[in-house]
């Protein structure tokens, strides 16, 4: 099973009532469209990617923060998008794994790939979880700097071309 971990980035566009997101929206609706389509794609995300939502919905969206608090109960609590399963993942399956060595994994990370720490924080949740996918509108290189992770641009997912006979 393929498990594709949904960036803070395409929560945002997907629940943004902000008119600027609506190109990206409509993306977000139609890569997930293709996602339910494939029979081995597991849609996940993570605490952080929610954190990060909520943050980007109210401070720079300027959505009501009663509003975004409804948007975040739903995802949480009915875990679906578009209608789709979302797992909501630990930063570990592990039940031995604390704070202190998640947080030595993050700095490792900054260390070794010299990205931001949002999206460190995201890789070390994906690498715990064997999650090796991203679904982003991150155009800069962050994602694509850490190995064994594969950026997928929701302008890019489509249904694999039927072979012809």
């Amino acid at each position: 099973m393929r498990s594709i971990y949904l960036d803070s980035s395409v929560l945002i566009a997907y629940f943004s009532a902000d008119r600027t997101e609506e190109t990206k929206r409509g993306l977000v609706r139609s890569s997930v469209g293709v996602f339910g389509q494939l029979r081995d794609a597991r849609l996940c995300t993570s605490m952080w990617a929610v954190t990060e939502m909520v943050n980007v919905l109210v401070s720079a969206k300027r959505m009501e923060p009663g509003l975004v608090a409804q948007i975040e109960n739903q995802l949480i609590n009915e875990r679906r998008l578009n209608g789709l399963r979302v797992d909501v993942l630990d930063v570990s399956p592990r039940g031995d794994y604390d704070f202190a060595e998640f947080f030595f994994h993050v700095r490792e990370g900054i260390l070794t790939y010299h990205s931001g720490v949002g999206d460190t924080i995201h890789s070390v949740i994906m690498k715990n979880n064997a999650v090796e996918m991203i679904l982003t509108f991150d155009e800069k290189d962050d994602f694509k700097q850490i190995a064994g992770m594969t950026v997928l641009h929701p302008r890019d997912v489509k249904l694999p071309a039927e072979s012809t006979p």
